[in-house]
């Protein structure tokens, strides 16, 4: 576990993208185009992005989170034969699963399919433009617009804020969640006018800021939901299965730790809790993983190869079965 010298290199032999991005995007060190309209909310201007030469470098350990994303596009990448398949939940705007397909494409070409697991409507639209406009066409992969649970039952799932990353269905659908809902309308007498929204249009009406303080207001819906059986399921290998779903990983993936193990190569976690993460790596360990990377969320470390912030915690494994 963090064996950090086994990756000094494991960029060798990559050059950097270095090129002039339409006016609009901004690339990145793979030459993924970005378009600056997804990251609006961290105030990029897309009027002041894009249409000038730029020259990207690797990644590197101060980039924290994103070294070891890009570490598990690269690894997975050389280690795929006879076709690839790539499974990112909470795909936002589908930035790990063209990240991994340009790694392919790069370091191993083959056939690939890209699966993307993204309930927020917008951020899906943009999964699909995100693809186009990187060189792959979306209807060659599969592209899910529900959110992803434990069970098929419908969840309450925070629709708005697209780009942020900030939804999940564990939150917004968990029983205090739930009663909290029920209070609320009783309390602002609202009762009727809640039967009206479910009913009519699979909403409650109310309101929810996912980042206090940042204007980042969702509105709980009623969203359907799959489980990892279900996106595992039509595929005998998962290659690359990469998650960012805000916690929900505490109920996704126990009750399918079985499957996990007998479909996927690698999984790629980023954690939200340090109770959550302790809990996953546990479950992984106990399955006989190969534990690549584990270091806690909101954290600072210092490696052989660098220093390094968490925000969410980074959680790598690899399926010695395969």
């Amino acid at each position: 576990m963090n064996e950090m010298e086994k990756f000094a290199d494991v960029f060798a032999g990559i050059t950097p993208y270095a090129g002039t991005p339409p006016q609009g995007f901004y690339a990145d060190w793979l030459g993924a185009l970005t378009d600056a309209k997804f990251r609006a909310y961290l105030g990029i201007k897309r009027e002041e992005i894009g249409g000038s030469p730029v020259q990207t470098s690797l990644p590197t350990m101060a980039d924290g989170e994103a070294w070891f994303e890009a570490v598990n596009q690269v690894v997975a990448a050389r280690e795929a034969k006879d076709g690839f398949v790539m499974v990112t939940l909470g795909a936002c705007y589908g930035a790990q699963a063209v990240g991994s397909y340009l790694a392919l494409q790069r370091l191993n070409p083959m056939p690939c399919k890209l699966v993307a697991v993204e309930p927020e409507p917008s951020n899906l639209q943009w999964v699909a433009q995100h693809m186009s406009d990187n060189g792959i066409n979306p209807d060659d992969h599969w592209l899910v617009g529900s959110a992803i649970s434990d069970t098929n039952s419908p969840v309450f799932f925070p629709v708005g804020a697209p780009g942020s990353g900030a939804q999940n269905c564990f939150s917004s659908n968990e029983s205090g969640a739930r009663e909290h809902y029920v209070r609320s309308l009783i309390e602002s007498g609202q009762t009727e006018e809640a039967l009206r929204n479910l009913l009519l249009r699979n909403t409650t009406g109310l309101k929810k800021d996912l980042l206090p303080g940042g204007n980042f207001e969702a509105e709980i819906t009623v969203m359907s939901a799959v489980t990892l059986r279900d996106i595992l399921s039509p595929y005998d290998r998962v290659d690359y299965l990469e998650v960012d779903i805000q916690q929900s990983e505490i109920i996704v993936f126990p009750p399918f730790m079985d499957l996990v193990k007998r479909k996927v190569r690698r999984v790629h976690l980023g954690t939200h809790g340090i109770d959550v993460h302790e809990a996953l790596a546990a479950a992984f360990r106990r399955d006989g993983w190969e534990i690549v990377f584990d270091f806690a969320p909101n954290s600072e470390f210092t490696t052989s190869l660098g220093s390094f912030t968490t925000n969410d915690g980074v959680l790598s494994v690899r399926n010695p079965d395969f």
